[in-house]
């Protein structure tokens, strides 16, 4: 049996998810605010960045649902949002992560709610993103991607060794 649409969406939101996190658990706190080059990412701001991306497109998904994160995390993760170098400006690492995976769980969970919606239509605010369920999953993880390669200039500008081998 083939894999459906719903498993190869939920499979890409995993897989991207574990490269992810993989990285962000081989970079020490300490390195977490380290930005590699003039407006660069780093590691705290990218964390944050995923998460909030996922409770947004929840919150589009679901209109009544309204954001999950407090409101200081639109301003500091949205798109077009830039890092800063400063610890005190982010909320501390366990919770950057304790959101990561909280956002990432009920996402996968309003997917799989409904597997007969896979190929509905989303709201027009994500069109940006995709034009149906099934899309807007692979769309999510590739764009997680983008930020697993941020991560990798992150420990490479500290000379910290490769994670994948």
């Amino acid at each position: 049996m083939s894999p459906t649409e719903l498993q190869r969406g939920i499979g890409s939101l995993d897989f991207s998810r574990f490269m992810f996190t993989r990285l962000l658990d081989a970079t020490p706190d300490e390195h977490w605010f380290h930005i590699p080059i003039p407006d660069g990412n780093h590691a705290a701001w990218l964390a944050g960045h995923v998460a909030w991306e996922d409770d947004d497109c929840l919150k589009e998904l679901q209109p009544e649902r309204g954001s999950k994160l407090p409101a200081s995390w639109h301003a500091t993760f949205a798109t077009g949002s830039q890092p800063v170098g400063d610890a005190d400006a982010y909320p501390a690492i366990d919770e950057l992560r304790d959101q990561l995976n909280a956002r990432r769980d009920e996402l996968k969970k309003f997917f799989q709610a409904a597997p007969e919606l896979i190929d509905a239509p989303i709201p027009k605010e994500l069109h940006g993103f995709a034009k149906d369920r099934a899309a807007l999953m692979h769309a999510i993880a590739c764009h997680e991607m983008i930020h697993v390669g941020h991560l990798t200039v992150v420990r490479k500008s500290l000379q910290l060794g490769p994670v994948f081998m």
